[in-house]
């Protein structure tokens, strides 16, 4: 995995997939398991691949499951991500998220995000996507300091504005389309069979 030296990239894997109904790491699109289409997307974009998840669904890659005093949610994978990449790679600033579920994302997703130093966030014409971002470890590790264990999970939006994001925008929406539903499926098993 080369290009774009220092770029990390997170798949984000741990949430409860209760809408679908099973995880969706290990759900197919036309015969190719979710976590496998978006590992062979990004494995030439970026220095290195971790799991935000509790498994390596035997891809081999290292994992990361969240910090029992972490948040619950994706800000928690964030913070616990945050937090083990400062110790294990001290010299990479920070890491590319994406979600699971999202086998369009776009392919320039690391180049893209970590084009400035800041924190960034992506986003449409209509609306932003903060499961697709880039962290700055840093930040958000000091974001995590101010942040109460007690308080109720935040919300990735909050954390956006905490870590004064800037935003990234991608023209076509469909590249950020998430797989939460088995009718959501079928529209993505049909969008991929097209070409799209």
């Amino acid at each position: 995995m080369t290009s774009n030296a220092g770029a990390c990239l997170v798949i984000l894997a741990g949430g409860e997939s209760r809408r679908m109904g099973t995880d969706k790491a290990v759900i197919e699109l036309n015969g190719e398991r979710l976590i496998d289409i978006l590992i062979r997307r990004f494995s030439a974009k970026a220095d290195r691949i971790f799991l935000s998840a509790k498994q390596d669904y035997g891809t081999g890659l290292p994992i990361m499951p969240d910090d029992p005093d972490a948040p619950g949610g994706p800000v928690g994978a964030i913070f616990t991500v945050s937090a083990k990449l400062r110790e294990l790679r001290p010299d990479v600033a920070g890491f590319v998220t994406v979600p699971v579920d999202a086998p369009f994302a776009p392919e320039d997703l690391t180049q893209r995000l970590t084009a400035d130093s800041r924190c960034a966030v992506a986003q449409d014409p209509e609306r932003m996507h903060p499961t697709f971002a880039y962290w700055r470890c840093d930040v958000v590790n000091s974001v995590r300091a101010t942040h109460d264990p007690g308080d109720r999970s935040p919300s990735l939006q909050w954390l956006v504005r905490q870590c004064s994001s800037e935003s990234v925008t991608w023209t076509d929406p469909t590249q950020f389309i998430n797989i939460n539903r088995p009718e959501d499926l079928a529209a993505a098993g049909a969008k991929k069979k097209a070409g799209a």
